[in-house]
């Protein structure tokens, strides 16, 4: 995982090419239209992977659900960032809070932790 500051487009490119390095590519990928998501850069990695690009409108969360859900999750789970005495602690807390995401906690709806639904729908 890498950590930056800033947005940045090379951290989403490598974001991306690590996955595909663990799961075959997805169909579509969906994002909001961050500078990092609208960059060529970008849009031509996912084009050259064979990935069809989706983005939200401007000023419309709600089409990105999936991800706000998930964000909201995730800083409940996480709690105040501000609390870290260094950015190490708060990339420790990050790995942290993403392992019990994926390994511990229950989808609400599903009642699997994504784990345990990624193994099912590999079947």
């Amino acid at each position: 995982m890498s950590v930056l500051t800033t947005h940045n487009t090379q951290l989403v490119i490598n974001a991306l090419s690590s996955a595909i390095l663990h799961r075959p590519p997805p169909r579509i990928i969906h994002s909001d239209q961050g500078s990092e998501y609208t960059s060529a850069d970008y849009s031509l990695l996912v084009q050259s992977l064979g990935i069809q690009q989706s983005m939200s409108a401007p000023g419309c969360p709600w089409e990105n659900g999936y991800q706000e859900s998930f964000y909201k999750g995730f800083k409940l789970d996480l709690g105040d960032p501000n609390r870290f005495d260094s950015l190490g602690e708060l990339v420790a807390a990050i790995y942290h809070t993403l392992n019990y995401y994926n390994q511990h906690r229950l989808h609400s709806a599903l009642k699997l932790t994504p784990r345990q639904f990624a193994a099912k729908v590999q079947l």
